[in-house]
């Protein structure tokens, strides 16, 4: 008889053990996702392009969309009434009006007949407080980080899509679309950050189970 309850409690010892490691790797789950970096809403942005106020090049009847889909990180332009760019390109910006930071959204030309069909990539967005897309006429070639003054068709927007009552969407002054206070990142860091958390993840899970087996084997 004391045979078999030495048996019995051993065996809910293993089964303590087993529960709580894997107890420890739901909560290590837990804080993991909790600590996971908050990316844009995944619902497409979409902009509607027209003359503005910070517009100052270009034919002021031009007009278009655009669309952002932040989670997959595409930008799609489509837009008519631009002149093709003879030893120039337009270059879309993405703009916080507030800060006058802007980073590149990608270069195209228009056809013959005016118009732009665009699809292109958006580069990691840590800061949500861009609320302008504006296109920009550039050299071709152009190394230079920021936008120049040449100012085109653009559209205030917000990450839920909802303009202003008067469809600007904020009080921009041309003197805050300035250059970037530093070149976006080609890489997705989100994405190695997602890589890091599932391998520790995997990691703190096998680690739990050795120990759990062996304190089972230990009890035994």
């Amino acid at each position: 008889m004391i045979v078999g309850f030495f048996s019995a409690f051993r065996s809910a010892v293993r089964v303590a053990v087993v529960g709580t490691a894997f107890l420890g790797s739901l909560v290590l789950l837990a804080l993991l996702a909790t600590s996971a970096p908050v990316r844009a809403n995944g619902v497409p942005v979409t902009v509607d392009l027209a003359y503005i106020d910070l517009s100052n090049w270009g034919p002021q009847d031009a007009a278009g969309t655009a669309e952002l889909i932040f989670a997959e990180g595409i930008v799609r332009i489509e837009a008519d009434g631009l002149p093709q760019l003879d030893g120039e390109q337009y270059q879309a910006w993405l703009v916080n009006s507030e800060a006058g930071d802007a980073i590149s959204a990608g270069r195209f030309n228009a056809t013959p007949s005016g118009a732009v069909s665009f699809e292109g990539s958006l580069p990691p967005i840590s800061d949500f407080g861009f609320d302008l897309l504006i296109l920009t006429v550039e050299p071709n070639p152009d190394d230079a980080p920021q936008p120049t003054e040449d100012r085109s068709i653009g559209g205030y927007f917000s990450l839920l899509g909802i303009a202003t009552e008067d469809g600007q969407g904020g009080e921009a002054q041309q003197g805050n679309l300035q250059a970037p206070g530093s070149l976006p990142n080609t890489g997705d860091p989100a994405f190695i950050t997602d890589l890091i958390r599932v391998g520790a993840l995997a990691m703190a899970m096998g680690l739990s189970v050795v120990v759990g087996l062996r304190l089972s084997r230990r009890t035994a």
